[in-house]
């Protein structure tokens, strides 16, 4: 919701600049949900998280699309020149600081989660492929998408004055994720065979090469 974030991460306080339609939906949510807790007194808490990788997430997704990918050892369609920077948060960490929110934030008020950390979009594919054991030649590079934000960071000061802190750095996340995917093919390959996810993955990728 934040928008680019050129430099510095940002606080709960900065002003939302989505700049795509998908990014414009989350911040429309949160002013919402602000809204209800101001006019009516409803008690709310908004987290704005990273973004989340980790089991059973929908092949579509960049992660664990590139993992499924090279299993199979199809080319990897990397955005543009791939430098574009996200903090990859792991699932159930995520899912532990909404229920720590829940249970002891401060009604009305927002808080960041993520790692921290960042990483080139280039950076998580190259150690994609090493754990995996696959040639860097599987990238294809692929005309970046509309809108797309160039880097993203959090400053998650507040959320750690909960006593929350994540316990995978993004890294480690990547690692658990490459290996839940790795080990759980019965889950992923009835997906990537049916009928759906091939036709989007031919409209979002076909021709796009470059």
């Amino acid at each position: 919701v934040y928008g680019h974030v050129p430099e510095g991460a940002s606080k709960e306080t900065d002003q939302v600049a989505p700049r795509s339609p998908y990014a414009a939906s989350k911040a429309s949510g949160d002013m919402l949900v602000g809204a209800y807790h101001v006019t009516y007194g409803l008690p709310t808490t908004i987290t704005r998280g990273a973004n989340n990788i980790g089991p059973y997430q929908y092949p579509e997704k960049v992660v664990p699309l590139f993992v499924t990918n090279a299993i199979d050892d199809l080319p990897l369609p990397l955005y543009g020149d791939g430098l574009q920077v996200r903090d990859y948060h792991y699932v159930l960490d995520h899912c532990e600081a909404i229920d720590l929110v829940l249970h002891k934030g401060q009604l009305g008020d927002v808080y960041n989660v993520g790692t921290g950390g960042e990483m080139r979009n280039i950076d998580m594919t190259h150690l994609l492929l090493k754990h995996l054991d696959k040639p860097e030649s599987l990238i294809q590079p692929v005309r970046d998408r509309p809108g797309h934000d160039r880097r993203y960071a959090l400053d998650i000061t507040k959320i750690r004055a909960l006593g929350w802190e994540p316990e995978h750095t993004c890294e480690e996340a990547l690692e658990k994720t490459v290996r839940w995917y790795v080990e759980s093919e019965w889950w992923w390959r009835p997906i990537r065979n049916g009928r759906d996810f091939r036709r989007y993955y031919e409209r979002q990728y076909k021709g796009r090469e470059v």
